[in-house]
């Protein structure tokens, strides 16, 4: 008889986490292609890996300080097999319902899986010791930046650069937001659907869903392992799309008819919404300066049953070459994305800030060529993913100097009842994630006067 192979899910998450920090690599490039490679995992397996790598991510700098709390040798000078195997299990100890005996044990089997066999014991000692001492874990005075970058594994600038932005309580709160895991939100394809509809179709297919309290036309999803495999997908019903993406286009207000450009329009979500919202008519040019990602926004399109977006390689910050011909023109720039963190954990550990100047002069470059697409009396919206004053406010006041034909436009009437209306009716709105559920989102609108 056949052997089984037998598959360890601690082992695929120490790997997936070791490449992760190792080779620079994206937490969800690397889960998926790991987790097909290990095709044959139960449904369990590839969940408890999902949760274990991007738990111990949100989680690391935590991590790394109780390791290094109780570990004589300290983490930067770890093999990064054994530190990947001691991360992830300190993970299922202090975060996940996992008894430490088991967590600590099949942690000291993993080290000798990959030749550190003499080893076994430090992982062991370390270990044990941070079970033993869970309650002993020294930190900052509460009520510093340092104190809330160790206790929500947020880097210290960052929770700095907050803090003076929105005191810190209000930084907590974002940080602990951050480290909670996300649901998945959903685009009703409306070409083909209606939002009951399709939820009643996911709840057959075992899919629990949850309506939006912004979008009318978004839905929330948990308990969803891969979505490509269900039928309302591959039917078109739906994209992946967070809703603060959905509000953006909400303000870009298409109809049908308009001439739209997308200047950054990759993976595709908002043209497809802008298509959607125009009942596919008129025209829609989406423009992104990656040639494979082209590919995915035109199968995409196929899929959604979308013909009037024509996909384009184009580079945003280029001159432009065809002046004031479109009614809207949506400008979502490459950013920070530290409005993400909660979905891209990874974002934390990859940026030290340094990048935030030399991103606002590709930004700028890219709203001045904005400008030159709007029509007279047209719209151009400018969003960020990112919760940065240099990225998103200091950028706008920057633009309107620049370019006295363009006004700032109330957007209070696309917001939802209830909401602070103070910045929208001044033409942005920054969305902080704690209070509205979204990723962290900074969106303008600016006309162009007649």
């Amino acid at each position: 008889m056949e052997k089984m192979i037998q598959i360890n899910p601690r082992e695929i998450a120490a790997e997936a986490l070791m490449e992760i920090m190792t080779a620079d690599a994206y937490n969800t490039m690397t889960l998926r292609r790991l987790l097909r490679q290990n095709g044959a995992m139960s449904r369990q397996d590839r969940a408890f890996v999902t949760e274990v790598v991007n738990g111990t991510l949100r989680n690391l700098i935590y991590i790394d300080h109780v390791l290094n709390t109780f570990s004589k040798t300290k983490t930067e000078k770890m093999k990064p097999w054994l530190l990947a195997v001691l991360r992830t299990a300190v993970y299922q100890m202090y975060f996940m319902d996992i008894p430490d005996a088991a967590a600590c044990n099949e942690a000291v089997k993993l080290a000798s899986v990959r030749g550190y066999g003499s080893l076994k014991g430090f992982v062991n000692g370390v270990l044990r010791t941070t079970a033993k001492k869970k309650q002993e874990i020294p930190l900052s005075e509460m009520g510093t930046a340092e104190y809330l970058s160790v206790a929500y594994s947020h880097p210290l600038w960052l929770v700095r650069m907050w803090i003076a932005y929105y005191g810190y309580e209000e930084t907590e709160q974002i940080c602990a937001y951050d480290n909670q895991s996300p649901d998945v939100t959903i685009r009703v394809n409306t070409l083909k659907t209606n939002t009951q509809a399709l939820k009643k179709k996911l709840e057959q297919a075992g899919v629990h869903v949850a309506e939006s309290r912004i979008c009318a036309d978004a839905l929330h999803l948990t308990k969803t392992a891969d979505l490509s495999r269900l039928d309302t997908f591959k039917e078109g019903l739906f994209h992946v799309q967070d809703e603060s993406s959905q509000l953006a286009v909400r303000v870009l207000d298409p109809k049908k008819g308009d001439k739209i450009l997308d200047m950054c329009a990759a993976p595709g979500g908002k043209s497809f919404t802008i298509a959607e919202r125009m009942e596919n008519e008129g025209s829609l040019l989406s423009c992104d300066i990656y040639a494979h990602k082209i590919d995915l926004m035109e199968e995409g399109a196929e899929r959604l049953g979308i013909s009037i977006m024509q996909c384009r390689v184009k580079d945003a910050a280029a001159e432009e070459e065809s002046p004031k011909q479109f009614d809207r023109v949506l400008a979502d720039v490459p950013c920070s994305g530290l409005g993400l963190m909660r979905k891209k954990p990874d974002i934390r550990l990859k940026k030290d800030g340094n990048e935030i100047d030399s991103l606002t002069k590709i930004q700028r470059e890219i709203l001045g060529n904005a400008a030159g697409y709007v029509k007279k009396g047209g719209v151009l919206v400018y969003s960020t993913c990112t919760l940065c004053r240099k990225e998103n406010e200091k950028n706008l006041e920057w633009f309107l100097k620049d370019h006295p034909d363009f006004t700032a436009e109330d957007i209070s009437e696309f917001l939802p009842e209830g909401w602070d209306t103070e910045t929208a009716k001044k033409g942005y709105l920054t969305l902080l994630p704690h209070k509205t559920g979204t990723d962290g989102f900074f969106i303008s609108k600016l006309r162009r006067k007649d």
